[in-house]
């Protein structure tokens, strides 16, 4: 099944009006059941284009809002919670609780919005003003007294707690591998410039000694690592294969070759890297490895797995290709659709018939959804595209580069076996370099690319203000295009800051990744160990030093709107241009993560009623 189908599913799923959230579980089981019989897809993608609604939803919006954005928004929260509760419901089931608090959280706060929209909606159609108390004894909060709520959240902490340790654990290894992958290359580029010295240059026959110390601790982890992570994955892959009593009744009732498959769709790549790699890095690590045969065999079979590496990244490249183009045409082909079934209903409908206006009202719903996830999934295939083509680029690069490396392989002379050594060396690392640094671009290019998305959605935001004054336009229409003009600027801010922020990690990381094996050089070839060492360390402390100062120099603060602000709206209305460098910034602003039932809007008019995956690369023990 297709994401888009799973989203149809789940907007026929809420197209009730007003429901309550607490009754929201037979359409979980409905939604989940559907997804598990049409082989669906992975409820992650749908949830990751609603969850970014629901950022994006603020409630000081909503009583400028027209009756139809109010009905859109009601159904993309709606949506957003079933999503949310099916992949809490899905997670639980197959003993994933790491995420559970953050989906507690983000329930809430659509809870919290729909319960204000909703119920804000109900007090307009009965000319009713919302009561005191409300946000405290509305859907679902009643049992917020009862101290149950408490009970379970705090158990649900110590489960997760526990899984945690899992995720660390992984999350640590995989910190531990990046870096010792960067040594491994920036290791053999110090080695080949040693090499190159006088034994009596200085202290370089010292030097050349130390720089050999690390090398059985990164050997052995060359090997360790990869095969415990191997040993992690094939655990769970089993864990969730085969049956027995730490499984849930759900889970129980899949099928093992069900059950198999989706460990190993999301697994495959990793065990296959780690299972390749450990094995060929212990047979360099204790067997190949030396400069006569031995030590060319290991080469040759460390080329070897840099082709594997190249495979492994092409299939990946191709198998995520594939699957976008599916979803394009999915989405293409549903819109499609439901653009006919409108205007067959308008065809045939009756202008007074009630129940066929409500159809083309949840027709029209789902095609502006479906239009919105297939923007999104356009623009996020790019990047993920320019992604996969650095992992093809340097795992390509990164092959060449080691048969240069590896210059026994040419029969030439002694001397230009070390100008090609040398060439590959530098090669190696380079590549690691500037594949780490282009990995960086990208983030920062798209965070570029969002800021100018945002600058020219103001811009038309502004014009089209404009338009609605010439028009003589309702105030609430001005108003909220007013905080939407606000709100952009808001955002754009933010990545401003977060392109400040990235770049100068970017910086940051080109400065040290360089430098280090200069340091090095420099510390171990010219000072005795002693004062070398203490230069090396404290390279090493100002390294993790700047890392800390740029987290705290360019700290990032998501800002929200809190409230509307007459006196920048009427600075606004004189000015649209330049209305922001005529204003005093007041504190109209809060952090996300405050109740939003504290929010409370603005005194003014009445509302009308009208949601990298990083190269599989090794390294050999044997260079």
């Amino acid at each position: 099944m297709s994401t888009s189908s799973l989203i149809q599913t789940a907007h026929q799923l809420t197209n009730s009006d007003a429901k309550d959230m607490l009754l929201y579980k037979e359409e979980v089981n409905k939604l989940l059941a559907f997804n598990k019989e049409s082989k669906g897809t992975d409820l992650l993608i749908p949830l990751k284009f609603y969850l970014g609604i629901l950022d994006d939803t603020n409630a000081v919006f909503f009583p400028f809002m027209t009756e139809d954005k109010k009905n859109r928004l009601i159904r993309d929260l709606q949506v957003t919670y079933l999503f949310l509760l099916a992949e809490k419901k899905y997670e639980l089931e197959h003993q994933k609780t790491e995420h559970v608090k953050e989906y507690d959280l983000q329930l809430k706060k659509c809870q919290d919005l729909l319960d204000l929209l909703l119920y804000k909606k109900h007090c307009n159609e009965h000319q009713l003003q919302p009561a005191p108390e409300h946000g405290h004894a509305s859907e679902g909060k009643p049992i917020a007294y009862l101290g149950i709520f408490a009970g379970l959240s705090f158990a649900d902490q110590m489960v997760a707690m526990a899984d945690r340790k899992t995720k660390t654990i992984r999350e640590n290894m995989d910190w531990l591998n990046e870096k010792r992958l960067y040594w491994v290359w920036g290791s053999s580029f110090l080695k080949a410039m040693l090499s190159l010295l006088p034994s009596d240059f200085f202290y370089a026959e010292q030097a050349q000694q130390v720089a050999r110390i690390p090398d059985p601790y990164t050997g052995a982890m060359s090997w360790a690592l990869y095969y415990f992570r191997f040993a992690l994955n094939l655990g769970l892959l089993l864990k969730h294969t085969i049956r027995g009593p730490w499984m849930s009744e759900t889970e129980k009732g899949e099928a093992w070759s069900e059950r198999f498959q989706t460990q190993w769709s999301q697994r495959k790549f990793t065990l296959l890297n780690d299972l390749i790699w450990a094995t060929g890095n212990l047979l360099c690590f204790f067997w190949l490895i030396g400069k006569g045969a031995a030590g060319t065999w290991g080469d040759m079979l460390t080329v070897v797995l840099l082709v594997f590496d190249i495979t492994l990244t092409v299939w990946d490249y191709e198998e995520q290709r594939v699957q976008h183009n599916k979803q394009m045409h999915d989405y293409n082909d549903a819109i499609k659709k439901l653009e006919a079934q409108i205007e067959d209903l308008n065809a045939t409908r009756d202008n007074e018939d009630k129940e066929a206006q409500k159809q083309l009202l949840d027709l029209n719903l789902q095609i502006s959804a479906l239009e919105r996830a297939r923007t999104q999934c356009a623009r996020e295939w790019n990047y993920q595209k320019m992604n996969l083509t650095n992992n093809i680029a340097y795992a390509i690069g990164l092959m060449l580069a080691f048969v240069l490396l590896a210059a026994p392989f040419f029969p030439v002379a002694a001397t230009t076996v070390a100008a090609i050594t040398m060439s590959g060396a530098v090669l190696c690392f380079a590549l690691s370099v500037i594949y780490n640094a282009i990995k960086s671009g990208i983030e920062l290019n798209k965070a570029k690319m969002t800021v100018k998305e945002l600058k020219e959605a103001q811009s038309q935001k502004v014009n089209a203000f404009k338009e609605l004054v010439t028009l003589g336009a309702d105030e609430n229409a001005k108003r909220l295009m007013f905080l939407e003009v606000k709100k952009l600027m808001v955002d754009t801010e933010y990545q401003e800051k977060m392109i400040t922020l990235q770049t100068m990690k970017l910086i940051r990381n080109i400065i040290i990744e360089s430098l280090i094996p200069a340091v090095a050089f420099v510390s171990l070839v010219f000072l005795p160990l002693g004062p070398g060492i203490g230069v090396i360390a404290a390279a090493l402390a100002l390294a993790v030093a700047t890392h800390f100062l740029i987290n705290a120099l360019f700290k990032l603060e998501k800002e929200e709107i809190k409230e509307f602000n007459e006196q920048e709206y009427q600075a606004f209305c004189d000015d649209p241009e330049h209305w922001n460098n005529q204003t005093t910034k007041s504190p109209t602003f809060f952090q996300p993560e405050k109740e939003l039932s504290s929010m409370q809007p603005s005194k003014g008019p009445k509302p009308s009623d009208e949601m990298e995956r990083q190269p599989l690369l090794g390294s050999s023990s044997c260079s």
